[in-house]
This record gives structure tokens, C-alpha cells and sequence, in this order.
């Protein structure tokens, strides 16, 4: 449970609770109402450090399903559009797929 109110690190003065969306890749993955700290005396906004924790469990389990679909005698896995826009690929362009064991696939953009 959160405390509503924690002695500010920076001046010592009262902070208040607060929520907000938090954006990142330009907005493509946006974590809704994410909690932090703002200090009534000197305005500085932090987090704690179980806050901190629960943001970095949130985006490290951010994660696209896609099918996989049949190309001619291959199966293919398509890319999101998004996705493509964010790492900047272009048709044709290569990827290396790396076997990390039998449950996990890395793609490398090369």
C-alpha cells in the first residue's frame, strides 16, 4: 500500500501522492496511472523505490503476440507497423533470428 504522504528528500517539506500515464517510444507504450511523489514545498516529483520496482516489473513484461501465418512452404511472423516505424525497417531488410533455447527466439537487427 502506498503511503499518501512521505517526507521530501530534496527540501524536507510534506509530498503529496499522484498519478499520471506515463508514455514511452513516443507514446507507442503508455502505462496508465503510474504513481509517484510530487513535494508541496519544492515542487520536485520522484518515485520510491517499490514504485520504481513495479514500473521497471511493468515494462520489462511488455511484449506484441502475433500469429504465426504461412508464406508458400515458410511461416512467417508478421511485424506491427508501430513496431517497424519505431526500429525504422524497410522490406528487404535483414534480421538475424537467434535461438536462445527452446522457448525463446531473439530477433537482431543487423
Amino acid at each position: 500500500m502506498e503511503k499518501k504522504e512521505l517526507e521530501c528528500g530534496f527540501c524536507g517539506g510534506k509530498t503529496e501522492l499522484k498519478c499520471e500515464s506515463l508514455e514511452l517510444l513516443n507514446g507507442k507504450v503508455v502505462l496508465k496511472q503510474q504513481p509517484y511523489y510530487k513535494c508541496k514545498k519544492c515542487k520536485k516529483e520522484f518515485v520510491s523505490s517499490e514504485q520504481m520496482k513495479e514500473t521497471e516489473k511493468q515494462i520489462n513484461t511488455f511484449y506484441v503476440s502475433r500469429p504465426i501465418v504461412s508464406t508458400g512452404r515458410s511461416l512467417a511472423i508478421t511485424i506491427p507497423t508501430d513496431l517497424a516505424k519505431f526500429y525504422d525497417l524497410k522490406k528487404g531488410e535483414k534480421v538475424q533470428l537467434i535461438p536462445e533455447s527452446r522457448h525463446s527466439l531473439k530477433v537482431k537487427i543487423t
